[in-house]
């Protein structure tokens, strides 16, 4: 069986599995310089690679070049430099294998039981098209008359072929050497360079994509509205992350700058954006085919917030796991803090559930007028814990969900019609045949007005009171709307004055007052008038007491014009 060093060669590794694997090799670093006499260079394969290790870190490549076995190479090889050899084998190395220190072995003859032969240990395979080509190292003689560990002469023949697979343009690594020498998320500093170049490309091209995007919805009447978050926030950040991901991979960067960057942080970012952007679309597409969009996104809003709460914990949860964490224990910490928070939180929970009675039973709705206790105005938002409610001075009011839907709660918006009553209180001087014409004439009016319905329309002689006769005047006016019942109302109140006056009837106005007449008061010119006809009624028979027959109700209805005659918004006359 063979063991190799690095413990990743099936799958990629976790962020966790990266950062275990530096830990073991650094506290195994460490351990060795303390007992300087077991870190003779090359006399184990462990030794051999942490030598190798500490120059190519120091940038000595000439010390780092002294651990190729360069015997028995062919000749094109010979001729070639063992620092570009082993700078080549160190670039391919980290594009696809991390080494575990502490799976080196420290004796002199390495593994023993690897199923290899004793002078040779194996690093690991790097996979080139159909095939695999193994990392050796290989115990040679050191010209001392000793034996020492290096790379194996049948790995440095393999360097030309990982090289022509996945090494770097000439252009790159010119650019390399000219640039100045630094790192940065184990990224070299060309790859720096060209990660910031990409992040200014994929800017401007998503950019582009929004701006163009957004011209074309400004035409939809439909979408201009529900739409435009969609494609101003999530989809474009979704796209910069996937273009940036996309161009971040042709850089060819090493294993853990891939795990670190593009797997772990684009990746999952670039997801994270897209599970935000569906969740905008689907909302988005809800409110443009639902006609009543002021109503809905009152409680959409708080909604999709919540489900993007959501999606964001559970790309996060899964991150965790796939960079090798257990989330388990935090699940059940979260499980129990959710049981605290359900409890502390009971109030919020009423006023949830509330929202939720309130979007389903549909009392109110945004844009109504209502009246809650001592509270009158206009609802402009249901939300998830209370209900904004301005009123007629401009203030805002904030009611709880929970208090609104436990109460009475007034919709006067849903009024389908407005009803006209008058209580009519006529000064005591008012004689039998004025009432009876009075009654008569607004009887008329009410019948013959175009917006009074025909339903409980009645002009009463209600009641005798110690200072005034009561005419009760009721009808239902055939408008919901507040404005248009004050005008209807006006012309009402207008008209019947004018049939008051022209009878000669006035009002009663509380008051105490001594009169200084006769017992048997003089007979005024209207009252004799009234009189006159009330007798010419009752001769034609024509006196609608009661109240009007069938006949006469449908030939008076709607007979007398509506705004009146003179007015900016009357009919035209024929």
């Amino acid at each position: 069986m063979q063991v190799s060093a690095f413990s990743f060669a099936e799958d990629t590794p976790s962020v966790k599995d990266i950062i275990e694997s530096s830990e073991r090799s650094e506290e195994l670093t460490e351990q060795l310089k303390e007992n300087s006499n077991k870190l003779t260079p090359g006399e184990t394969p462990l030794s051999a690679i942490i030598s190798l290790r500490e120059a190519v870190a120091k940038e000595d490549w000439h010390k780092a070049s002294q651990f190729l076995d360069t015997r028995y190479l062919p000749e094109e090889l010979q001729q070639r430099d063992p620092i570009v050899l082993l700078r080549q084998l160190s670039t391919v190395w980290n594009q696809h294998r991390i080494l575990d220190l502490s799976d080196l072995s420290h004796n002199p003859e390495g593994h023993t039981n690897d199923g290899l032969p004793d002078y040779r240990d194996l690093l690991g395979n790097i996979p080139v098209k159909s095939e695999e080509i193994p990392i050796y190292l290989q115990r040679v003689p050191d010209g001392k008359g000793g034996k020492t560990w290096k790379i194996s002469n049948a790995t440095i023949k393999q360097i030309p072929t990982l090289w022509e697979e996945y090494g770097y343009n000439p252009f790159i690594s010119q650019l390399s050497e000219f640039l100045p020498h630094f790192r940065f998320l184990h990224m070299e500093n060309w790859q720096i360079i060209g990660f910031i170049l990409i992040v200014i490309a994929a800017w401007g091209v998503t950019w582009t994509i929004r701006w163009a995007t957004l011209a074309i919805l400004e035409k939809s009447s439909r979408y201009k509205t529900t739409m435009h978050r969609f494609f101003s926030f999530p989809f474009r950040w979704y796209l910069f992350f996937m273009f940036l991901q996309y161009g971040v991979s042709e850089l060819g960067l090493s294993l853990k700058a891939r795990v670190y960057i593009n797997t772990s942080a684009l990746g999952y970012i670039a997801y994270t954006f897209l599970i935000v952007a569906a969740i905008e679309f689907i909302t988005a597409l809800f409110l443009s085919n639902n006609q009543n969009t002021q109503y809905w996104s009152g409680i959409i809003r708080p909604i999709r917030t919540i489900l993007k709460i959501l999606a964001v914990i559970s790309v996060a949860l899964i991150w965790l796991a796939e960079a090798g964490y257990n989330i388990t224990t935090l699940l059940a910490g979260l499980g129990i803090g959710t049981l605290a928070n359900a409890l502390a939180g009971q109030k919020t929970l009423e006023n949830v559930i509330g929202a939720i009675t309130l979007y389903i039973a549909q009392p109110i709705r945004p844009g109504d007028f209502c009246n809650f206790g001592d509270i009158s105005g206009v609802v402009e938002e249901i939300g998830l814990r209370s209900t904004r409610i301005r009123r007629l001075d401009r203030t805002v009011v904030h009611v709880p969900n929970s208090v609104m839907v436990s109460a009475n709660l007034e919709n006067v918006s849903e009024t389908d019609r407005r009803r006209y009553s008058k209580e009519l209180r006529v000064a005591l001087d008012t004689n039998i045949d004025q009432l009876r014409l009075a009654l008569l004439q607004i009887r008329e009016l009410i019948l013959s007005h175009p917006r009074i319905l025909d339903m409980a329309t009645r002009v009463r002689f209600l009641d005798i009171e110690r200072d005034a006769y009561v005419i009760a005047v009721n009808c239902y006016i055939d408008t919901r709307n507040i404005e248009q019942y004050f005008a209807v109302s006006e012309d009402l109140n207008l008209r019947i004055i004018s049939i008051l006056d022209h009878l000669g009837i006035h009002l009663a106005v509380p008051q105490h007052k001594i009169i200084m007449e006769s017992d048997q008061p003089g007979t005024s010119e209207k009252q004799e008038h009234a009189r006159q006809q009330v007798e010419k009624l009752l001769q034609e028979n024509k006196l609608a007491f009661p109240d009007h027959d069938d006949d006469q109700k449908a030939q008076l209805r709607g007979s007398i014009a509506y705004p009146e005659l003179g007015s900016q918004n009357s009919p035209p006359q024929t």
